[in-house]
């Protein structure tokens, strides 16, 4: 994708390098003598293939992995920069090869749009050039410098912007600042070549001010190019460490740091990113220990061991058992939550991305996924199709020893909206997911909604009745759709089945409010208990209410027992279940033989 330096050419608004190499300024004092006096191309050849520093990334990232590799696929970039990525990597491929792959990339430097892949190729030359100095001809050499010299030029004045692309927002902190920091730190020698740490420094800066939410958590928009950003600012923050004014300001540095917890957070038990693509890589060991070392504490180190498998943490310092970092976050600049019951592999995870409006949902329960991807929704009055407007904003936010809590709101057509609310059970380990359609003008409401089931798992609906399972092989959750009637042989208000690899849940009533609850039982060792579950009556004033003005429900997995009560309209004193609520909104636990309730979340 192109982005905003989208002018077909490189201008050359600057004097060449190789064109001032001959100044008396042009070299600094750290450079050998006879390379200050005469600038002789053969001796700074020389110069290059004999010293010892500064130090390649993968020494200063403390790796034998390749450090330009993190975050990203090399079968999903293009074939030239994929080459270019393991040149780096691997200089000594023969002088042929070698002058081939440069040539190639320094003839399409004036065509090629400012993309990821062009970025990254960038990164490949620079990193390739101290090594291959005395491999390929002097002029190539310098051409190839003056080349990357132009881009950062061209990338001066490029500026970062939330509200642009995600690719567009990578590839800016790359160019305009990786780029001309890995330069300074590459060829230190070199007067103009060192003043560029100034503009890597407030491009970097400004980076992580505009694209993370101040407590280090990117906008949901951002989550498909977390880790390759994630990748950038990891080496940048290692080739920072040796200069004295390091790569970013202060304020940068408490947002990466942050940013490190978060990255966990944000990962599943397989160490992948979550809500990533199909092709997304895990952690490796080398880029994971080396985010921890230069970001991360020993809680991080903690959450980091609990959750990933040891081929990944195998390098990580042990853990320490007593303190971890808060298992859930959340931010409604950023449009993101993230829930977990526990920093440990087999404990649930949820992830919503709300930042647009296509909503996004990945479930685990624990090693296993069980959804991920866009959460839709289609809501219909009386035929007629009731369409989304606007974004999504959040309502409430909660969390506590119990549970973690989000409410979200978006507006319909026609006056109505539609709340959707994701409530995950610490202790309970069971996820409630309900949409409510709310303010409708009145008439019959029809609400269906899809989630995409992970390829490896099967909706396996009970014969009886309309609960079911979802299935890897073997049973790994169960799914009860609370507002339908428990026993198939009662055809009415809807059903529960699958769709074309998607979970679907349709419901049909009269009337001006509809609530639309799925329960998700995620306790491994209630899966083979029996269940059942009721709507339950609701009464103000000795009067039943319809289904429009409250609902409630009590489910039971194996002993296990829930109350989930919500108002739809105007909340006021009604009893359910022998229980007086004046609540919103109330999930609990229900204590039988007693009869009493626990609270786990209560709205007033």
């Amino acid at each position: 994708m192109a982005t905003t330096l989208q002018s077909s050419q490189i201008e050359s608004s600057r004097e060449q390098l190789s064109e001032q190499a001959g100044a008396a300024k042009f070299w600094r004092s750290c450079a050998p003598q006879e390379i200050q006096s005469t600038g002789s191309r053969q001796a700074w050849a020389r110069h290059l293939g004999k010293r010892r520093v500064p130090q390649s990334l993968e020494k200063l990232c403390d790796t034998l992995e390749a450090p330009l590799q993190w975050g990203v696929s090399l079968t999903q970039l293009s074939k030239p920069s994929a080459d270019l990525l393991r040149l780096a990597e691997n200089p000594n491929v023969g002088r042929k090869d070698a002058e081939r792959l440069l040539s190639r990339w320094l003839r399409g430097t004036s065509t090629q749009p400012q993309t990821i892949d062009f970025a990254l190729e960038c990164l490949a030359v620079a990193h390739s050039l101290p090594q291959v100095a005395n491999l390929i001809e002097p002029d190539l050499w310098w051409k190839l410098l003056d080349a990357l010299w132009q881009v950062v030029q061209s990338s001066t004045d490029w500026r970062i912007d939330v509200e642009f692309p995600a690719e567009e927002g990578l590839a800016q902190q790359i160019l305009a600042g990786e780029l001309p920091l890995t330069l300074v730190h590459l060829l230190p020698e070199m007067r103009p070549v060192y003043k560029l740490h100034s503009a890597a420094r407030e491009a970097l800066s400004e980076g992580l001010a505009e694209l993370l939410n101040g407590d280090g958590l990117v906008r949901g928009t951002h989550l498909s190019v977390l880790r390759p950003l994630l990748a950038c600012w990891t080496r940048c923050r290692a080739m920072g460490a040796s200069h004295k004014k390091n790569c970013w300001n202060h304020k940068a540095e408490l947002q990466y740091q942050c940013l490190t917890t978060h990255a966990i957070g944000l990962s599943s038990p397989a160490g992948t990113p979550l809500l990533g693509k199909p092709h997304d890589a895990a952690w490796t060991p080398d880029f994971l220990q080396t985010v921890l070392r230069l970001g991360g504490d020993a809680t991080d180190i903690t959450a980091a061991r609990s959750i990933y498998g040891k081929k990944i943490t195998q390098q990580l310092a042990c853990k320490n058992k007593k303190f971890v970092p808060e298992t859930s976050d959340h931010c409604e600049w950023s449009g993101l939550a993230y829930l977990r019951t526990d920093w440990q592999r087999d404990e649930p995870t949820v992830v919503v991305d709300y930042s647009k409006p296509e909503l996004r949902l990945e479930v685990w329960a624990g090693p296993q996924r069980l959804i991920s991807g866009a959460w839709t929704s289609e809501t219909t009055l009386e035929g007629k199709r009731l369409e989304p407007i606007g974004t999504w904003d959040e309502n409430c936010w909660f969390s506590d020893e119990d549970v973690d809590y989000l409410e979200l709101s978006i507006e319909l057509s026609g006056g109505a909206r539609l709340e959707r609310q994701i409530l995950l059970a610490r202790d309970e380990l069971f996820l409630l997911l309900t949409d409510y359609v709310i303010g409708t003008s009145g008439g019959d409401i029809c609400h269906k909604y899809r989630m995409p089931l992970d390829a490896k798992v099967v909706f396996q609906p009970e014969k009886e009745t309309r609960e079911g399972f979802l299935s890897a092989g073997k049973k790994v959750a169960r799914v009860l759709p609370l507002a339908l009637p428990e026993w198939r042989t009662d055809p009415r208000v809807g059903q529960l089945d699958t769709s074309k690899g998607q979970l679907e849940l349709t419901q049909q009533l009269p009337g001006k409010n509809l609530a639309c609850p799925l329960l998700i039982d995620l306790k491994k060792s209630r899966a083979g208990k029996p269940c059942t579950w009721r709507q339950l009556a609701i009464a103000e004033s000795l009067e039943l209410q319809p289904h429009d003005v409250a609902v409630g429900y009590r489910a039971q997995c194996g002993k296990d027992q829930w109350l989930v009560y919500r108002s739809l309209a105007k909340p006021a004193n009604r009893s359910v279940l022998g229980q007086n609520l004046s609540h919103e909104c109330l999930v609990a636990r229900f204590l039988a033989p007693e009869g009493e309730v626990d609270e786990l979340l209560e709205i007033e």
